[in-house]
């Protein structure tokens, strides 16, 4: 006995590896193109200006894109292949009472 490692071919099979590697994804994307976009922009010089950057405000937006995409996202997602999983199950149950 002891602690199988999950394959990465298995991902799909469970729903919360599956929501968090999804989630990881697309928050790390979307905090990227945000903060970079917000770098480019500098509304009021708060990012970067003649002293340098400024990267304490940098990490506040990066940290306050992430976490709050991560979550939203690894939760919709699993329930999201809770319901597949469920349907596909309950048609396969279905379907062998039939025959």
């Amino acid at each position: 006995m002891g602690c199988e490692r999950l394959k990465l071919t298995d991902i799909k099979n469970h729903f919360w590896s599956l929501g968090l590697s999804i989630g990881l994804f697309v928050s790390s994307v979307v905090t990227l193109i945000i903060v970079v976009w917000e770098r480019l922009e500098n509304p009021g010089s708060i990012f970067y200006d003649d002293s340098g950057t400024h990267w304490g405000f940098i990490f506040d937006t990066a940290i306050s894109w992430f976490v709050p995409t991560f979550v939203y996202t690894t939760l919709i997602v699993a329930v999201i292949h809770l319901l597949f999983s469920t349907i596909k199950w309950v048609y396969k149950w279905l379907h062998k009472r039939q025959i």
